[in-house]
């Protein structure tokens, strides 16, 4: 054998025994090379009871260099997210629910972690969970854990942690305490200790060193009592319809707690609200009832969420106990059956199954009480009705448990002899509900009454003076009422009647034979709802059926939006006149009249001092108008500018007594 065979001999076998020997001292110091992963879900490593549960899969498909979005470019070019962005509404929203500190306390944490490595490059772009624990008075003092897949260089740098003179840690004030298979590290730049482990090939880093014990041991026990094994992550996440192609995020709330930790105090939605949405809202549905929150939300040119929300049912109503023992409809019939009644260009499409008696009871007990007590007397005056409830007991056995909304752009021509009405924009709106065995005589009856009897009590007015504004048409072989009152805006009149199985209530004469040529013919001449590609595949992407569905298609009535953006604004400015003219007249009779009442007052003084008062009275209107209106415009604009990135929306409610399930699709490309 040569000398140079020899050497290269010789030389070989110091490359093997170096490779030999630094891989055992790898191993034992850091971790094997080949060391297998977690083979589950990061949800194993998680304690079953957590607060809360925020994880995605494929991390590097959303992020684009932690934390800027890969989307970022076009978020930025949407005009909706750049008006959110900068709006009152952002801060209002970050600053009410302290998600902004929450977000920025984990930020600020990570960033203090030593070695400055990209977040992406620890974690690898793999999957990623925050999850942990509700603590103190706000969601910044909770108790939180980051579990991620690690990439071969985030297992190095959290082995490293346990040689802190390797990475300086002591020159920067940070001490380092070892655990079993843990470290926590405390001091310097870290402002409350942060404890990092690794469980195979997933990171753990929380400020609760319980946190990433129980992530230890739930790896030794074969991830029993994790999250991951738990029925609410089986039944709401694992088993849920998933495209394995979205960005989703899977979700997990204790509503309870959540409630507990930000001091939600009263009912929401009040029932003691002046508003009659909120106050109808919150006779069907409270916050306070929902013990637990789990489900998908994808975001994809839009938002697709499935939430299941598990009640207390101890604290519910009668009323809502009956409504949600009420059987939801299947999205097939809620395309085929209700959905043909909507003409295709709808903009709200609201289906409603609920007892006719209780929501018409709950519609009069949400109205101000002043507006109750007027339409309760002039059912009284007739001497045929002893209240209201009896209204509503006649309209219940009329009337089956199902009822259509229909709203959309008022683009029907005015009609020649018309109801007289103001120029107020407003859509072309319809209400349909479905008769009883014998609900068409009775609802007829109901309208004569109505018509005939109490006009003058509800300001029905024909064309003449002394005319009673109330008018029996027939359309298309089917007999409707008209009551025209100068008090309904836009159109001037309210037409109803039965037509076949229902009843047909709407606010503009035309739009009566619109629907039906809507649900006898449909396309061409009249498309409906249910023939629209888009709202057709919303509905059916839902699994739980429907007591309530929603659809949305603001872009159809933005003209009248925008028109009613100045109503809105002059509408929000609320001022107690009578004190204010009161306040008024004490300052002129100070000022102009020596202090003197205004009953000593002459005629003549009392005349320059009504038109005094009047005239400062007009000023401060016109000063509040000049300095709120504006602000309040430029609210409802941005609210408009949200509304038209939404191409289209449909929302849906399945309801029982032990739980809510509900689907959200809303479709809003970045790029159109």
């Amino acid at each position: 054998m040569s000398r140079k065979s020899r050497i290269l001999r010789i030389l070989l076998a110091l490359l093997l025994l170096t490779v030999f020997v630094g891989y055992f001292a790898f191993s034992t110091f850091f971790f094997p090379p080949h060391e297998s992963g977690l083979g589950v879900d990061v949800a194993g490593l998680v304690p079953r009871q957590v607060d809360f549960f925020v994880a995605r899969a494929d991390l590097s498909r959303q992020f684009d260099g932690f934390p800027r979005l890969r989307v970022a470019e076009e978020l930025e070019q949407n005009e909706a997210y750049r008006t959110f962005q900068g709006s009152p509404e952002r801060v209002s929203l970050g600053a009410d629910w302290g998600v902004d500190e929450l977000l920025a306390e984990i930020e600020r944490q990570m960033a203090q972690l030593p070695g400055g490595v990209e977040p992406l490059e620890v974690f690898g772009g793999g999957d990623l969970a925050v999850a942990g624990n509700f603590q103190g008075a706000t969601l910044g003092e909770a108790q939180w854990a980051i579990y991620g897949n690690l990439s071969t260089l985030g297992k190095l740098g959290i082995e490293l942690l346990a040689y802190p003179g390797l990475l300086g840690l002591d020159a920067q004030g940070i001490s380092v305490e070892v655990g079993e298979g843990y470290v926590t590290l405390s001091g310097g730049s870290i402002t409350q200790p942060i404890s990092v482990g690794r469980v195979r090939d997933v990171g753990v880093v929380s400020n609760d060193v319980d946190l990433v014990v129980r992530a230890i041991e739930l790896e030794a026990r074969q991830f029993k009592d994790s999250f991951l094994a738990g029925a609410t992550y089986h039944d709401r996440i694992q088993l849920a319809d998933r495209n394995p192609e979205s960005d989703e995020l899977e979700v997990f709330v204790n509503g309870r707690r959540l409630m507990e930790t930000v001091k939600a105090t009263g009912a929401w939605p009040d029932p003691n609200s002046q508003d009659f949405l909120p106050a109808l809202a919150s006779k069907y549905f409270q916050v306070g009832m929902i013990n637990q929150l789990v489900g998908i939300l994808g975001m994809d040119d839009g938002v697709n969420l499935d939430l299941h929300a598990k009640l207390s049912s101890e604290l519910m109503t009668p009323l809502q106990t009956r409504t949600y023992r009420q059987r939801a409809i299947s999205t097939d019939s809620l395309i085929d059956r209700f959905a043909i009644y909507a003409p295709q260009d709808t903009s709200l499409f609201l289906y409603v199954k609920c007892d006719m008696g209780d929501l018409l009871t709950q519609l009069f007990a949400s109205i101000e009480p002043s507006t109750r007590s007027l339409i309760e007397e002039c059912f009284q005056s007739t001497g045929k009705y002893r209240s209201l409830d009896q209204v509503v007991e006649l309209l219940d056995s009329s009337l089956k448990d199902d009822l259509v909304l229909i709203v959309r752009e008022n683009d029907y021509p005015p009609e020649e002899g018309g109801p007289p009405h103001n120029d107020e924009p407003v859509p072309a709106v319809a209400v349909i509900t479905w008769l009883a065995d014998g609900g068409a005589e009775k609802i007829d009856g109901l309208m004569e009454d109505i018509g005939r009897r109490m006009g003058t009590c509800f300001g029905l007015q024909g064309r003449e003076a002394g005319s009673s504004g109330f008018y029996s048409n027939t359309v298309s072989g089917y007999e409707f009422k008209e009551f025209w009152s100068p008090h309904i805006d836009g159109t001037g009149v309210v037409a109803a009647g039965p037509i076949g199985d229902l009843c047909v209530v709407t606010n503009s004469i035309l739009m009566y034979p619109h629907l039906r040529k809507t649900w006898t013919q449909g396309a061409p001449s009249h498309p409906r709802l249910s023939e629209r590609p888009d709202f057709a595949a919303l509905a059916r992407s839902t699994t739980h059926g429907a007591n309530l569905a929603l659809w949305l298609n603001p872009r159809a009535s933005m003209g009248t939006l925008e028109k009613r953006v100045r109503r809105w604004a002059e509408d929000e400015i609320v001022v107690d006149w009578a004190f204010e003219r009161a306040r008024v007249e004490t300052e002129i009779l100070k000022r102009d009249y020596g202090g003197r009442q205004k009953e000593a007052l002459n005629p003549v003084e009392r005349g320059d001092f009504e038109k005094a008062v009047d005239q400062r009275v007009d000023e401060i209107d016109q000063d509040i108008r000049r300095t709120q209106v504006p602000a309040n415009e430029e609210r409802y604009r941005r609210q408009l500018t949200y509304l038209s990135a939404l191409r289209s929306g449909l929302v849906t409610v399945a309801a029982d007594p032990k739980g809510l399930d509900l689907s959200v699709r809303l479709v809003a490309p970045l790029e159109e």
